[in-house]
This record gives structure tokens, C-alpha cells and sequence, in this order.
């Protein structure tokens, strides 16, 4: 298995992506020291998840891993890799179907960094919408994504707390 050529060709595979490292350690959510080792060729004992998850980041499809250790070539996934560029709302806030408050905060400036579905006991869900400061500059935006990053497991740490339920109901 060559570790070496895996990780030149992932690193070709990140800089014609048009990727940093660290925004392949942001959304990975892993370090910026992780994507340079795997980058430089580091020996494992089989190709790792995170390993996967880079793979797939710039664009490679499942198997193409194994592919390149084996000294073949990756195969371009059928799907496009993650766009660089934060994304916005693509469709209109629908009037009428939510609160004028959160109307009001989803189609403010800012970039839209993330949205997740979080299920609550019983079989609600809440919806979270994570933004950007508005005019905020690239340094600003990965802030505020590498916060809700750590925020994220916190909010479902809380549900799985949850206190038992109370007698006689």
C-alpha cells in the first residue's frame, strides 16, 4: 500500500478543488495537523474514516481510496464535491409559515454556514440555521462555523440527558 502516493494525490485532488487545508480540517471537523499527515503519506493500518471523509471532500468516489493505495487512479465521484463558497438560502422564506422574527433573521445579511435538524424526545425537532456575522470577513465566518462545530454535540448531549419523565403522566 503506498501511503506516500494517497497522500500526494489527495493533496492534488484539495488544491484543484480550490480547498486549504483548513477548510478541509473545518469541514471534516478535524485538525489542521490531521489533513497534514494524511497529506504527507502517514502509514496506517487501513484507510481510515477520516481518510474516507477527505477522499470524498474533494470529490472522490467510495472505493477510490483502496484504488490509489493500490497504485491505480481515484474515480471522480457522480456527485459535485462541496462547493467552497458559503452558501445562501436558495428559496424564499414562505409568508405566513413562520414567525416574522425568524423571517426577519433568515433573510438578513450574513452567510448561511450551516442548518441541522436535531430530533427532540417525543418526535418533534427543531430546527437550527446557523449564519455568519453580516459583512463578516472569511476569518469571521470560520469562527462562527467552528463554533457551532463545537456547539453542535452540546445541544444533543442536552437531549440526551433528558430528565425521566414525571409520575402520572
Amino acid at each position: 500500500m503506498d501511503w506516500e502516493e494517497l497522500g500526494r494525490a489527495l493533496k492534488a485532488a484539495r488544491k484543484a478543488a480550490g480547498l486549504k487545508q483548513s477548510d478541509v480540517a473545518a469541514r471534516l471537523g478535524i485538525s489542521l495537523s490531521s489533513v497534514q499527515a494524511i497529506e504527507r503519506g502517514t502509514v496506517y493500518a487501513k484507510p481510515t474514516p477520516t481518510i474516507r471523509a477527505f477522499a470524498a471532500a474533494v470529490g472522490w468516489a467510495d472505493g477510490s481510496v483502496e484504488q490509489v493505495l493500490a497504485g491505480g487512479t481515484p474515480t471522480a465521484s457522480r456527485e459535485e464535491p462541496p462547493s467552497t463558497e458559503l452558501s445562501e438560502p436558495t428559496a424564499p422564506v414562505p409568508e405566513g409559515k413562520l414567525p416574522l422574527r425568524i423571517v426577519a433573521d433568515l433573510t438578513d445579511e450574513g452567510a448561511l454556514l450551516d442548518t441541522a435538524v436535531i430530533r427532540l424526545p417525543g418526535g418533534g425537532q427543531a430546527v437550527v440555521v446557523v449564519k455568519g456575522k453580516a459583512g463578516g470577513t472569511p476569518a469571521e465566518i470560520q469562527e462562527a462555523l467552528e463554533a457551532w462545530r463545537r456547539t453542535q454535540p452540546h445541544l444533543q448531549e442536552l437531549l440526551d440527558d433528558e430528565p425521566p419523565a414525571a409520575a402520572g403522566a
